[in-house]
């Protein structure tokens, strides 16, 4: 093609010339008119896939709206029904409250009931066994001390006499000794044989020369013993201190 297109350029035949030039090209120009019509095809169906594209899209987000109410409407639902759920379980469960407050208050109210009887009736039986140990403990010492007296001195005679102002009278040497057994002693016994003396002086006749405090325990608390001093008691815990207080009683007798 060169060849022939050069020879015609050298005669100047120029019309030849773009003939073979336009031979040449034919192809050329066939396949960019076939490209050009291929594009516009291409442009077309993209544009149909735009579109169709795009009304899916619109489809597709009506469906989500339409979902979206409805999903808000059964939210909606849902929550009202679990709220009036909740209403309905909060009100029983402030029924049932106030009824197991109110069985609990009755029960309550029992047993506070029966508790104050049960610590009425210990206080009771404790005075009861108190009062049983007291007697269990005068008529004990009693016995010993009429038993040791009559073995260690017989001048003295034991009087179970267990009355007001005394539980042992103890007679003798010219003495009479008006003694009140205590397990423990408390200032209340001292002032009962201090009043006592007078009831012992309507039965024998004569006012106690010696009021005497026995303590079984052992045991004087300071203040108890301060207020026996006080008061002219005389506080023992054994029979020998008893035969004591006696013989210094009798002594001050004889004195006088």
């Amino acid at each position: 093609m060169e060849e022939a297109l050069e020879e015609r350029l050298a005669r100047e035949d120029y019309a030849s010339a773009v003939r073979v030039v336009y031979k040449a090209l034919e192809g050329l120009f066939k396949l960019v008119e076939q490209n050009a019509r291929g594009i516009v095809e291409l442009r077309e169906r993209i544009r149909e896939v735009d579109e169709r594209l795009g009304k899916r899209l619109e489809e597709l987000s009506r469906r989500m709206e339409e979902a979206d109410a409805r999903l808000g409407r059964r939210i909606e639902e849902v929550d009202a029904r679990l709220s009036r759920s909740i209403e309905e379980v909060d009100a029983k469960l402030g029924r049932n409250i106030e009824e197991v407050d109110a069985r609990l208050g009755r029960r309550i109210g029992e047993l506070t009931e029966g508790l104050e009887r049960e610590v009425e009736l210990r206080r009771s039986l404790e005075g009861r066994v108190g009062r049983l140990e007291g007697l269990l403990v005068e008529r004990s010492v009693a016995d010993r001390l009429a038993s040791w007296l009559a073995r260690k001195a017989p001048e003295y005679t034991v009087i179970r006499w267990f009355k007001t102002g005394a539980d042992v009278l103890v007679e003798g040497r010219g003495i009479l000794a008006a003694v009140e057994i205590t397990i423990r002693p408390h200032p209340e016994d001292v002032e009962q044989l201090k009043v006592g003396a007078g009831a012992v002086k309507s039965a024998w006749g004569k006012v106690p020369d010696l009021l005497v405090l026995w303590s079984e325990s052992g045991v004087v608390p300071e203040g108890v013993a301060e207020l026996a001093r006080k008061a002219g008691v005389r506080i023992v815990r054994t029979p020998v201190e008893l035969k004591a207080a006696l013989d210094e009683a009798a002594s001050r007798t004889a004195e006088h």
